[in-house]
């Protein structure tokens, strides 16, 4: 199992008994709805399986407790371009700096494997300010706007980095 010690927070790969303290956070933030963290569940038991395209990664406490989450994976019918599926962090956790080191383990995996193109795909919504703030802050760019994607009024955004070999 790969794990990666820093000043934050301790990130490892996802084990089965992260599900549950996820499904805590995911529905603590109030940004997700039912459905939304009922597909994050399939995802999240999706990655723990050995042949899975989701890989997982864990930000822990010092209890070994999941305080968040990132869920990257290849794009299915592209050469190096990954998406990232999932990032919560615990809101009792956010604002310092757990999301951060999380996508940058992200990215670390997926350069890995020979990434040269990440997307991310978020809601144009209210709830979500904060969220595409966090993308454009740590480097992304806006590359697309799908208008009413969701539901009326709720744009898809895209965010893609780019990452130079």
């Amino acid at each position: 199992m790969r794990t990666v010690n820093s000043e934050i927070c301790k990130i490892r790969e996802l084990v089965p008994d992260d599900r549950e303290d996820l499904l805590k956070i995911l529905k603590n933030t109030g940004v997700f709805k039912e459905y939304e963290i009922e597909i994050a569940d399939e995802v999240i038991q999706d990655s723990l399986k050995p042949a899975s395209d989701y890989f997982s990664f864990c930000a822990v406490n010092e209890e070994n407790r999941a305080v968040g989450y990132v869920c990257c994976g290849p794009t299915p019918c592209t050469s190096g371009t990954f998406d990232l599926y999932w990032i919560a962090v615990d809101p009792t956790r956010q604002g310092n700096g757990v999301g951060k080191q999380l996508l940058k383990q992200a990215e670390k995996f997926v350069l890995e494997k020979g990434a040269r193109l990440m997307l991310i795909e978020t809601s144009s919504t209210a709830d979500y300010d904060n969220t595409r703030y966090f993308y454009l802050n740590n480097g992304y760019q806006q590359l697309a706007v799908v208008p009413d994607f969701y539901r009326p009024g709720d744009d898809k955004i895209i965010y893609g980095k780019t990452f130079v070999s």
